[in-house]
């Protein structure tokens, strides 16, 4: 009921309750909205001279004050749209449906490990669109790594769901030693307000990797005792 104020109608008073609704188009073309119905328990006023000389002092301009109470329906006009389709042109071949303004942001650790050894890939993604059924996208250059499906997290900062920041951690394990960097990651969204495609891509991020088995070589400080005589 956020916004909710008291409208003017003819001679009538009323009470103006904005109520918002997400709703996300699953194909283009023609789009019918509606009718939207709603149910409300209104109070009728009572006209009696008691109840007049009793409350004239007050402000009741919806009647709450006595007077009959009733069930009522409320009912919209059906609303006609027509969904466009996303442009087939330019369209980036890790696009896999996100929609809005993002940016991004990635790292991973640990970056000295052994081949088997699991690596955790951070990403979050940022900004205003359909946060809520955002995926990540396949990425092709990642194929010298073994990879588990994501876990993902989603923080909102309005009420309607549509603008915060979505979370993901991955885990990625090398499978040779011949590996020496995560490759870069991408992420491509349709920016509605521009009409275009736009890819966001993270740089690599540097890796050690050694074999499965091996410890990393310790480092021996040099001393100033003086080798022994042969």
């Amino acid at each position: 009921e956020s916004g909710k104020q008291q409208v003017q109608i003819g001679n009538r008073i009323y009470m103006d309750v904005p109520v918002s609704i997400v709703l996300t188009v699953v194909k283009s073309g023609p789009v019918s909205i509606g009718p939207l119905t709603a149910d409300a328990l209104i109070a009728l006023p009572s006209s009696g001279r008691q109840r007049d000389r009793f409350f004239g002092q007050f402000s009741d301009p919806f009647g709450m004050f006595g007077g009959e109470q009733k069930q009522v329906t409320f009912a919209t006009e059906a609303l006609n749209l027509v969904a466009l389709p996303l442009p087939a042109g330019n369209r980036p071949a890790n696009f896999n449906g996100a929609i809005g303004q993002f940016s991004m942001a990635v790292s991973a650790g640990p970056t000295n490990v052994a081949v088997g050894d699991p690596i955790t890939v951070h990403i979050q993604v940022s900004g205003q669109g359909t946060l809520d059924s955002l995926m990540l996208p396949d990425q092709p250059a990642w194929r010298d790594f073994k990879t588990f499906p994501p876990t993902q997290s989603l923080k909102t900062t309005d009420s309607l769901g549509l603008q915060g920041t979505k979370t993901f951690e991955q885990i990625v394990v090398p499978q040779s030693t011949n590996v020496v960097e995560l490759p870069a990651f991408s992420f491509s969204y349709f920016d509605p307000e521009t009409g275009s495609y736009v890819t966001r891509t993270e740089p690599p991020v540097q890796l050690a990797v050694r074999s499965a088995g091996a410890t990393p070589s310790p480092v021996i400080a040099a001393g100033n005792t003086p080798a022994p005589p042969p």
